[in-house]
């Protein structure tokens, strides 16, 4: 029901609607100025042609509603917007993987649960983690990231923090620096910090991405408690397309971004809603 309310208070809905239905009445109103029917004939032809256009608009009424995936251009990237496994992807693509600050990689279900998909990641392509510690560790650029060494924390777990926003490329797998831990080990933000880590992940991912399609889960919508703002999911993509366009990062053909949503998530999208940011003024 909320996508129905969005979408018929949308004027540029209305304003594409009537662009058929308009142009139909044009032709009809021509015809009946040069040619003589009778009066039956052209309430018949008038009668055909709202029916045509209701028929029409509720048509695309229907179809936003049940949109599942779209792809937008924005600003001369091209972005795909739809439900999808990340796994399942090729090698030759790049996939984000979302960490906490300090890249944890203990799968404990108290730091780092089995079912998230850092968890999942980890579990299926380490069976050391502390191989990829040392990666990360040794790893000249994020050395550079380095916010605060030797973080003392109560409830265990690595101790360095990296700035967020923070990338490291894995292979084919980007693993991002996206939530602030507490004393409790719980995934935090606030919302200046939720926007300023994707403005700095989309400029770290623009210096990596060699050309190649990335592909990317709806950032915070796992476990990340959002201090001072609660967001939708459909909020929460709002917000990555949004920095995404004041990033300016521009993906050229054949690379482009595709954002997966999972189950949960891709229900509660209007994604007739999201051409907006096809506009040059947003």
């Amino acid at each position: 029901m909320w996508k129905f309310k969005d979408i018929i208070m949308d004027k540029d809905f209305w304003k594409d609607s009537f662009i058929i239905p308009g142009a139909l009445f044009g032709i009809a109103t021509t015809l009946l100025t040069f040619i003589e029917f009778s009066r039956d004939t052209a309430l018949i032809i008038l009668l055909v042609l709202v029916v045509i256009s209701i028929l029409y608009i509720l048509f695309k009424l229907f179809k936003s509603i049940w949109l599942k995936k779209i792809k937008l251009n924005i600003d001369g990237s091209e972005i795909e917007i739809k439900r999808g496994d990340i796994f399942s992807f090729p090698r030759n693509t790049y996939k984000v993987i979302a960490f906490n600050e300090f890249f944890d990689t203990e799968v404990d279900d108290k730091i780092i649960s089995r079912s998230s998909l850092n968890g999942q990641y980890l579990n299926r392509f380490y069976s050391d983690v502390s191989e990829l510690d040392d990666k990360i560790a040794q790893d000249e650029r994020m050395n550079l990231k380095i916010v605060n060494k030797n973080v003392k924390r109560a409830l265990g777990g690595k101790t360095t923090r990296y700035s967020l926003g923070t990338v490291f490329k894995d292979i084919d797998f980007f693993l991002v620096a996206f939530s602030k831990f507490n004393d409790k080990n719980e995934a935090i933000l606030k919302l200046s910090e939720y926007a300023n880590s994707l403005i700095n992940f989309w400029n770290e991912v623009n210096s990596l991405y060699a050309q190649q399609e990335v592909v990317v889960p709806l950032l915070g919508s796992g476990i990340t408690r959002h201090k001072d703002f609660n967001a939708t999911y459909h909020q929460l993509l709002e917000v990555m397309l949004w920095t995404f366009k004041i990033s300016k990062v521009k993906f050229k053909e054949p690379s482009k971004v595709t954002i997966l949503l999972q189950e949960p998530h891709y229900k509660r999208i209007n994604f007739y809603k999201l051409k907006e940011f096809e506009k040059n003024d947003i």
